[in-house]
């Protein structure tokens, strides 16, 4: 640090009665850190973490520098931090407990918590993730009050809080609103990127233990800083050179937001392996729980996941050489095996299992989806040639799951470097432990890269942030300048679809940038939108909307003049006007951290209201929920959720469903049990009706052909001329050796649908049928026209009106 800040002991903080903390909020666990000058060895900085107490389950206070991020509502009072984690897996998430909403904020969905116990409890009121971080941070500050008062501290307590680089604007803003309302208020630019805390501390420590990062005199280099934490893979790239002040550094770029961590290796280890298992254990299949419900049980197995996961690591970290893993170990059989009773009450009964185990073998296959290799090309070392695809993986409820080389890859690309360019790599984070995890980079980077590992690589951040507090609001000197993560542009008509604001890897806190060569494109405009894009047009941030007064309108060609700024806590304003008429960003659209579809961004508008009624309605959805969010469902192809979501309406509204329409749903996601059981619901109910015996039937064919074709037989007398039901029966026919018969039934349905085709009558099922017997009967090209003549469903609802745009003004218009 005197290097970096060189005249630093000549200062003396501007604040001199204050108290410099820092603090790593994490997904899983936050550390706290307190940061001074030490005036008796030689003006340099002194820094230790914290010991917070922490209240257990059983009322006795426990002390620790680590704080789980979890609250949890226990015999009438709230825990936070290890007594609630310790109850993480019994209690009901989002009901009496809650963790993991660090990576939530940001999304307003409303009452996500609509279940909660605490929502209307006054002080209190948990109804959605900011809530939870409010409450937080209302216990940490109560913490670090009293450990100012006991070690006679000043009480004014100055703060730096550690925060992933690549969070928008949103969750920024909303972490600051926690803050606020516990009376932490934070100074300009005490929000810093974990990674460069990371980086300020590593430094730090180097030169406190003797170990001084060593920088070339004869070129920048390069660090890039791997942070690998619970709930996401944060990569920073920092340039390092020297100057006539001494060393100086600058962030170059920052990965794109990415979600992976050690989180979702667990939840891969339950799906995967333990869940199996536990089903197999209770002779009971998947297929007997609806999504929710498997969820919920994975949850319960979260904590044995996590603890084998933790066994594992550590036995190879003892056998690992150089970050290499021997190759014994890697490919063995042996189980690594840990008991902690689990039971759990289950629509199909309590579910009961005491031992767990993983073998090293399934732990190498488990890291290889979190670790898969990029494609090569001119950033990749030579050596290594694997492939990554995205892996975007929704298996039985499941998230995604993203290779940690995803980021890596994106900030790369960004600081516009190569492979061999990048000097050191930094590790943090709790999961960055993880001897897979540090064997890849190794094999990642070229041999002259240093993989530097810090003593205690989770309360690492924490010290760093403690030091950026002590040097931004004590001596006023940043210490490294933060960047935005991704470009930031207006949607227009342009030819290019955009118009840039603030390019990605701009300086923060940058001067108003002012945009004043834009026009409208019609006459009588009532409104001009001006979208507002992070990253790509799917990351809609605002929408600037500029609406005249008095019921008039706007000309063609009229000036359009946007301002942007971003602050010091990387806070987006945007300023527009036309004529006269101005407007100021306001959040339309608060999805930003996600890259969404609009199919997507109509499933959280359905979700978002779903969960307000739920909260109005006492904890229950309601019937007119259940339906938009099914539909909204169906539009975005997700139809597993839709089918469970008519399902559940079905359980809460039984009168209010079409039984053979929940068969549907479950046939269309290939879940053919399913579709069975509610087809065999449906034929109880309407045993006369044909559609739901040809259904059944259908469904049948493979399990349990005899019975299929009993329920085809019977549809086909209640409805003898029946497409489907004629194809179904002209299959049977051709199988049985009549294949005369066959072609003279498949023609008589060719028939029928062609003079459908024709008039334009054909329903959305019918054209696969359709298509299907015009190629049974050789009719290729036909059955090819067929197909692409099929009605796409279009999604008519966005988030602008593309006629409202605006476009950069020609220079012919100017020269005019």
């Amino acid at each position: 640090l005197k290097q970096m800040v060189p005249d630093y002991q000549e200062s003396s903080p501007a604040n001199v009665n204050a108290t410099y903390v820092g603090i790593d909020f994490g997904t899983s666990t936050t550390v706290v850190s307190i940061a001074s000058i030490n005036s008796n060895i030689d003006n340099c900085v002194s820094v230790e973490s914290l010991k917070i107490k922490q209240r257990l389950e059983d009322g006795t206070i426990f002390q620790s520098e680590k704080v789980p991020t979890v609250l949890a509502w226990y015999n009438n009072k709230l825990l936070v931090g290890e007594g609630a984690s310790n109850l993480k897996y019994t209690l009901q998430r989002g009901k009496n407990i809650w963790y993991s909403f660090k990576m939530e904020i940001g999304e307003d969905l409303g009452a996500k918590y609509y279940n909660s116990d605490l929502g209307k409890m006054d002080g209190v009121n948990i109804r959605n993730p900011k809530d939870c971080v409010r409450m937080f941070f209302k216990y940490l500050h109560s913490q670090i009050e009293n450990m100012c008062k006991a070690n006679n501290l000043s009480q004014n307590v100055q703060y730096a809080i550690s925060i992933p680089a690549s969070f928008e604007a949103n969750q920024r803003r909303e972490l600051l609103e926690a803050l606020e309302t516990n009376g932490m208020t934070l100074s300009k630019q005490s929000l810093i990127d974990e990674p460069n805390a990371a980086f300020i501390s590593f430094v730090h420590e180097s030169f406190a233990i003797g170990k001084p990062l060593t920088i070339s005199p004869h070129y920048n280099s390069k660090v890039l800083v791997f942070d690998f934490g619970a709930g996401t893979c944060d990569i920073s790239i920092l340039e390092i050179g020297k100057n006539a002040n001494g060393i100086y550094s600058k962030n170059i770029a920052i990965s794109k937001f990415t979600k992976c961590g050690g989180d979702d290796i667990d939840r891969y280890i339950t799906f995967h392996y333990l869940l199996p298992r536990l089903f197999a254990e209770n002779n009971v299949n998947e297929t007997d729980f609806i999504t929710k419900e498997r969820k919920y049980i994975a949850t319960q197995l979260y904590k044995a996941a996590e603890q084998l996961k933790i066994l594992v690591c550590r036995q190879l970290i003892a056998k690992v050489i150089d970050f290499e893993i021997p190759d014994s170990y890697k490919h063995s059989h042996q189980q690594v095996s840990i008991t902690v009773p689990v039971s759990i009450e289950t629509t199909k009964g309590v579910l009961k299992q005491s031992n767990f185990y993983i073998t090293y073998d399934e732990f190498t296959e488990i890291m290889q989806v979190f670790t898969k290799m990029p494609k090569q090309n001119n950033m990749r070392n030579p050596l290594f040639s694997h492939t990554l695809s995205r892996l975007n993986t929704i298996i039985n409820g499941e998230d995604e799951y993203n290779s940690v080389f995803e980021p890596v890859e994106s900030a790369i690309k960004k600081a516009n470097a190569k492979i061999d360019e990048i000097d050191f790599v930094l590790l943090i984070g709790g999961s960055a432990q993880n001897p897979y995890i540090q064997e890849s980079l190794r094999k990642y980077f070229y041999k002259d890269t240093k993989i530097l590992v810090p003593r205690d690589l989770q309360t690492h951040v924490s010290q760093g942030a403690a030091i950026h507090s002590l040097f931004m609001n004590g001596l006023n000197k940043c210490i490294i300048k933060p960047i935005t993560s991704e470009p930031i542009f207006i949607i227009t008509q342009d030819s290019s679809g955009k118009k840039m604001l603030v390019p990605a890897g701009t300086v923060v806190p940058c001067d108003t940038i002012v945009i004043d060569d834009l026009e409208t494109t019609r006459n009588n405009q009532k409104t001009i939108e001006l979208p507002i894009c992070v990253g790509s047009e799917n990351k809609l941030l605002f929408n600037l909307q500029i609406t005249p007064q008095f019921d008039t309108t706007f000309p063609q060609n009229a000036k359009v003049t946007v301002a942007v700024e971003i602050n010091a806590d990387k806070a987006f304003i945007a300023r527009a006007e036309c004529m006269g008429t101005s407007c100021m960003t306001e959040p339309l659209n608060p999805f930003a951290n996600k890259e969404l579809t609009t199919e997507e961004r109509i499933v959280l508008k359905s979700e978002r209201t779903a969960n307000l009624e739920a909260e109005k309605n006492n904890g229950v959805i309601t019937r007119q929920s259940l339906e938009a969010l099914r539909k909204a469902y169906e539009k975005a192809g997700r139809m597993l959720d839709a089918a469970e979501t008519y399902e559940q309406q079905y359980n809460l509204y039984p009168n209010s469903v079409n039984l053979n329409n929940i068969g549907i749903l479950y046939n269309k996601c290939g879940n053919t049990d399913k579709a069975v059981e509610f087809y065999e619901k449906a034929v109880a109910e309407s045993p006369d009706d044909p559609t739901v015996n040809f259904n059944l039937g259908h469904s049948l064919l493979r399990k349990d052909r005899n019975r299929a074709l009993n329920y085809i037989r019977k549809a086909a007398e209640l409805e003898p001329d029946d497409g489907c039901i004629l194809c179904t029966l002209a299959d049977e026919e051709e199988r049985n050796g009549n294949r005369e018969k066959a072609r003279e039934m498949r023609q008589q349905v060719y028939d029928k649908y062609m003079s459908k085709w024709k008039a334009n009558r054909l329903r959305d099922f019918e054209y696969s049928w359709f298509s299907s017997v015009a190629s049974d009967l050789g009719q290729y090209d036909i059955a090819r026209e067929i197909r692409n003549s099929q009605p796409k469903q279009k999604l008519n609802e966005d988030f602008y009106n593309a006629e409202n745009l605006v476009r950069t003004k020609s220079t012919e218009i100017e020269n005019l």
